[in-house]
């Protein structure tokens, strides 16, 4: 039992409980560069969210925000493009407040907007994601083994989401390929996207894959 000031004993009713939204508030983190294969790279910055889950594809409109072009939201993050002619040294506090109200004003939302959001919005935002991943988080570790991996398609359907990619250079034919794609990639790419229903090597082959579902990750199932 928690105490009053005076010591007396305070009730703690449903009213002194912090709200569901209280407690899912989302904030923003910090903003990152995206890879230079992200059209209109040099205008966009990806901001990480803590806190909630935003909606998949979740592509508002900022109204208020007249600096920005466009905004796309994967579950813990938002992608934000300025308009031509802006420029992120001038713009990116006011532009980090707008998005601070906009997270605050929506939050109670989420799961309504969830909801009504496409197959094919939800599939633009994993591929963002799944570029940010191949070309920015492992692109150095891909490098280093003189490697390529190129997205060749992205898809949503009932189970999640599934991204084909194709590997080039030291990578196309080597066995070991079968650990990128699901010890790194499907791995990293199903942090940020926890409805991600599989990675899939499309690299045509002319013999089996020795290693072949060997290290897929288990199914996530939804309830």
């Amino acid at each position: 039992m928690s105490h009053g000031s005076d010591g007396s004993s305070a009730s703690v009713g449903p009213d002194a409980l912090p709200s569901e939204a209280e407690r899912f508030a989302p904030s923003l983190g910090h903003a990152a560069s995206v890879p230079a294969s992200v059209t209109g790279a040099e205008r966009a910055l990806r901001w990480s969210v803590q806190g909630a889950s935003l909606p998949l594809g979740w592509e508002p409109v900022p109204e208020a925000l007249p600096q920005l072009e466009r905004i796309v939201a994967e579950p813990h993050g938002l992608w934000v493009w300025l308009r031509a002619g802006r420029s992120w040294r001038d713009d990116a506090d006011s532009v980090r407040e707008g998005l601070a109200r906009l997270l605050d004003e929506a939050a109670p939302h989420f799961a309504k907007m969830e909801a009504q959001i496409g197959a094919d919005r939800h599939a633009e935002a994993l591929r963002l994601a799944a570029t940010d991943v191949i070309d920015g988080d492992l692109a150095p570790y891909i490098a280093s083994h003189g490697g390529e991996v190129r997205i060749v398609e992205v898809e949503w359907g009932d189970a999640g989401g599934v991204v084909s990619v194709e590997f080039a250079g030291a990578c196309k034919g080597c066995e070991l390929s079968e650990v990128t794609l699901h010890l790194r990639i499907e791995k990293a790419l199903a942090k940020r996207i926890p409805a991600l229903a599989e990675v899939r090597d499309a690299t045509p082959r002319t013999a089996p894959r020795l290693f072949q579902g060997l290290f897929r990750r288990p199914p996530v199932f939804s309830s």
